[in-house]
């Protein structure tokens, strides 16, 4: 028999990742790899920053900040807990007509495409359950959701990234947000968190293992929309149309008008989500929005399965209790998600083990 030595010298070396996205079923915490809100790599030469895309997922958002208080176990962001949820990913798109201009809103002379346009994506959803705290939250589950333009196949979702791109996501919901309120009687800020689609979750038709959701974004509750911008970035959380589809640079912020239906399926395995409205948006460049706007109907349809690879949890629909749907642990527990790199080197080694035999 040869010796077994430069099998393990191989894999070292062919089976170092390119790009890991490691979650284990939690989104938010900067200490996962591919999941840092500073995932860009950046290197200086002569004072000027140059970014190296790493093309890792960053999930930072999908859920609201105060999970953290749960699924952070002494430290360690990668620790099982009964809140780490579960991942979906999948295909989306984002459909949208811009209307007429509003009337004395042109004096830029915006000129925008009036006829319907479509935009196809890659998304990520996280589902949790509800923590006991905060409190008067009402829904049985909260759910996080971004999505951004790729012409890529869902197997290379993770390279379809763009790390060093800030408006990477064209969605980025939360169904529950934190918020912070400044109060002048006090002098001090309040925190504390919403459900900004309240849902309503039945059991579909006469299937047990599957449920649906609905529910209407509504922040209205709060005294100012600008009240939300806890530390998790929920500032940042909107639907927006790339740039230069207008005449003008900038991106079209849709954000997330009050009134936008938010409704979809569950069932073990896939997530079906849509998001649909109708608002008076505004542009957005380097310099910051200014006031012209546009009138924009959208919508957006996400239909995912369940990511094993990075998930810690499995949902179960048809749960007794009134929320219909429970979470366990995986019972294969969490991996990286490894690059198409790691994969085929994975393959090589293997292929070379087989070699020695």
């Amino acid at each position: 028999m040869l010796p077994c030595q430069p099998l393990f010298l191989i894999f070292a070396f062919l089976s170092i990742p390119a790009g890991v996205l490691s979650r284990r079923g939690n989104g938010d915490s900067s200490s996962d790899s591919g999941t840092s809100s500073d995932s860009d790599d950046s290197s200086s030469s002569g004072g000027t920053s140059v970014c190296s895309d790493d093309h890792k997922l960053t999930t930072t958002g999908l859920q609201p900040s105060y999970y953290l208080n749960y699924t952070m176990v002494a430290g360690d962001p990668g620790a099982y807990t009964d809140w780490n949820g579960l991942y979906f990913q999948g295909e989306a798109s984002f459909d949208y007509v811009i209307r007429d201009l509003p009337i004395n809103n042109t004096y830029y002379g915006t000129d925008c495409p009036k006829d319907h346009r479509s935009i196809r994506m890659l998304g990520i959803a996280w589902v949790g359950p509800r923590t006991p705290t905060p409190p008067d939250l009402h829904n049985p589950f909260t759910m996080g959701f971004q999505a951004w333009q790729s012409d890529n196949p869902i197997a290379n979702i993770t390279y379809s990234y763009n790390s060093c791109d800030t408006d990477v996501n064209l969605v980025h919901l939360k169904t529950t947000v934190d918020w912070r309120e400044y109060v002048h009687e006090t002098n001090r800020d309040v925190e504390g968190a919403t459900d900004a689609v309240v849902l309503n979750v039945t059991q579909v038709g006469n299937d047990s293992h599957e449920v649906q959701f609905a529910g209407v974004y509504d922040v209205s509750s709060l005294r100012s929309a600008q009240t939300i911008f806890a530390s998790d970035g929920t500032h940042k959380d909107q639907i927006h149309i790339p740039a230069k589809t207008c005449s003008t640079t900038g991106d079209i912020l849709i954000g997330w008008p009050s009134g936008t239906m938010i409704n979809g399926t569950m069932s073990n395995n896939t997530l079906t989500l849509s998001i649909s409205g109708t608002t008076i948006a505004g542009f957005g460049d380097l310099n910051g929005s200014h006031d012209e706007q546009v009138n924009v109907t959208f919508s957006i349809d996400f239909m995912g399965t369940y990511d094993s690879a990075n998930s810690s949890q499995v949902l179960h629909v048809g749960a007794s209790d009134q929320s219909l749907v429970s979470f366990e642990k995986a019972t294969s527990g969490a991996v990286a998600w490894a690059s198409p790199r790691s994969l085929l080197a994975i393959s090589l080694v293997v292929a070379t083990g087989m070699a020695y035999i």
